[in-house]
């Protein structure tokens, strides 16, 4: 995708001097709103990256600010971007979250992903753009699912399960498919996945269980919302599950173990949906909303761990002798290392942005932009940015129109000052 660049009214000028005390005040002074009074819109669109899909919530320099699966907000500055889909695949569990589990050893989390990935290929061979959830194993909480869901904007979204607990015999598949509760769409599509899901397990003669809540319905709190928070939190989507068979079933686990029948599965969850969008058909197995006070379900994220995501970066800054001497000094003073001290006058600058309430800035006067390479700046300061913390340093410099590492020292300057009247 294209990219907007840092903002610059003027070429870099270069100095070879620290920045006055009252020149620095007079940048911040300088950063007068500019005719827009609206922060960044939100984004839409994910980004795609080794594995995992990220909710954008920033388009910044040359990445974006994105959400983990944990839901932390990180900077990013390589994977793929989608803005739009068709259909969007959500293979429930993960992770330490496992679901249920089969007899014969197979996890739902995996299992999940496995259809989903199946079903992905059938309805992309229908000609639809398709995405995921998650394509591989992590762990990712019910609300960062649905933040990949707003942010997507699906025609249809759909999670996929399979089921635990029912011990009824029965002669045909417990398939379950839940909606939103007085949503009409999103009540068709369920009763198509239920239709097409229970109709392909059907033609194989299996020892079946199900419970009272085989068919479609909605499962709902006393107060009237929907139990499930991938239905609660995707109000403007359509959106479905569906819980294709009991894998704690041993009967059926090891119907699922055969990679025929998940075949079957996912080219029945694809039919539902080509279906659903391109048919006025409405579906089966309709049955009334329940009232379930007890299920509290799964999807928290509780210690999720998003340490693998995005990269450390690392920008040098480049001060002359006087510069340097008078950083070192009032961070000292401070009880800082002069790294740290830069850093915090990044969150300084970020804090004031904040308090205009984030309004869109006027780039900083080219007097005001410091040189941070080239002759006479004989030392350096690098400083390391975590994932985390490049959200900060990346809104700053965007804000004020200036590199990543002239926001470093435009910091800088401001906590030499601030430091320095506090006496």
């Amino acid at each position: 995708m294209e990219r907007r660049a840092y903002r610059r009214a003027v070429p870099r000028h270069p100095r070879t001097r620290m920045l006055s005390a009252s020149c620095a005040m007079l940048a911040l002074a300088a950063a007068t709103p500019a005719l827009s009074a609206s922060d960044h819109d939100l984004a839409s669109g994910v980004v795609l990256l080794d594995g995992a899909t990220f909710p954008v919530i920033a388009t910044l320099g040359d990445g974006w600010i994105a959400t983990t699966p944990c839901r932390t907000e990180i900077f990013l500055d390589r994977g793929d971007f989608l803005d739009r889909v068709d259909v969007l695949l959500d293979p429930g569990h993960g992770g330490p979250e496992t679901g249920s589990v089969g007899a014969n050893g197979i996890v739902e989390r995996d299992l999940n992903l496995g259809v989903a990935h199946l079903a992905k290929l059938a309805l992309e061979d229908l000609g639809y753009t398709v995405a995921l959830t998650r394509s591989r194993d992590l762990h990712m909480g019910v609300r960062q699912r649905a933040a990949i869901a707003n942010a997507l904007q699906p025609r249809a979204f759909v999670s996929i399960h399979h089921n635990g607990g029912a011990v009824r015999r029965s002669s045909d598949p417990g398939t379950e498919a839940f909606h939103q509760v007085d949503d009409d769409a999103s009540r068709r599509l369920a009763g198509l996945l239920y239709e097409e899901v229970h109709a392909a397990l059907s033609a194989w003669d299996v020892a079946w269980v199900d419970t009272v809540h085989q068919g479609t319905s909605a499962r709902i709190r006393s107060s009237g919302l929907d139990v499930y928070g991938i239905l609660r939190l995707t109000p403007d989507l359509n959106s479905a599950i569906v819980e294709a068979a009991y894998l704690s079933n041993p009967a059926e686990a090891d119907l699922l173990a055969d990679v025929e029948v998940l075949q079957d599965e996912a080219d029945a969850i694809a039919r539902a949906v080509h279906r659903f969008l391109g048919s006025d058909d409405p579906g089966t197995g309709f049955k009334r909303a329940f009232v379930d006070e007890a299920v509290t379900g799964t999807g928290t994220g509780w210690n999720c761990d998003d340490s693998g995501y995005g990269s450390t970066l690392s920008y040098a800054v480049g001060y002359t002798e006087t510069e340097y001497a008078d950083l070192s000094a009032m961070a000292a003073r401070a009880g800082h290392t002069p790294e740290s001290l830069q850093r915090f006058g990044v969150y300084a600058l970020d804090f004031f942005h904040a308090l205009q309430g984030r309004i869109e800035l006027d780039p900083l006067p080219p007097e005001a932009i410091p040189a941070v390479d080239g002759s006479g700046l004989d030392a350096s300061v690098t400083g390391r940015w975590l994932p985390q913390d490049q959200v900060v340093l990346m809104r700053v410099a965007d804000a004020y129109g200036l590199s990543p590492a002239e926001a470093q020292k435009v910091g800088a300057v401001l906590m030499v000052f601030l430091v320095g009247i506090s006496g």
